[in-house]
């Protein structure tokens, strides 16, 4: 999930852009990513909620393959490039729990 450019301070939506691009690629889904607060006035986070969708069509509309929500401040990112990747490993590794079938526990 690197860059190609030289940084990875996410200064540059190049950056962004490249990074939603390749998992998207890697993983064959469509990425939505969204931005929530939490929290009181006193004590609040910003949540960092990343979904992957099944980007083929069906009958029954769009499937939602996995998702993952990051409370910044729990995890103490404090940078919008550790926030990203920290989602997206936190997403790619639900994704392969998922094909390796182990996402829901086996029922007796």
């Amino acid at each position: 999930m690197a860059s190609r450019h030289s940084s990875l301070d996410m200064s540059e939506i190049a950056d962004v852009t490249d990074m939603v691009a390749g998992f998207q690629e890697h993983n064959s889904c469509r990425l939505v990513i969204v931005v929530t607060m939490e929290g009181t006035p006193k004590h609040r986070t910003l949540v960092l909620g990343m979904e992957a969708w099944d980007p083929a069509e069906n009958s029954q509309g769009p499937r939602l393959l996995a998702s993952v929500n990051v409370k910044c401040s729990t995890l103490n990112l404090k940078k919008w490039n550790s926030a990203l990747i920290h989602a997206m490993y936190a997403l790619d590794f639900q994704l392969a729990l998922k094909e390796l079938g182990h996402a829901e526990p086996k029922k007796q």
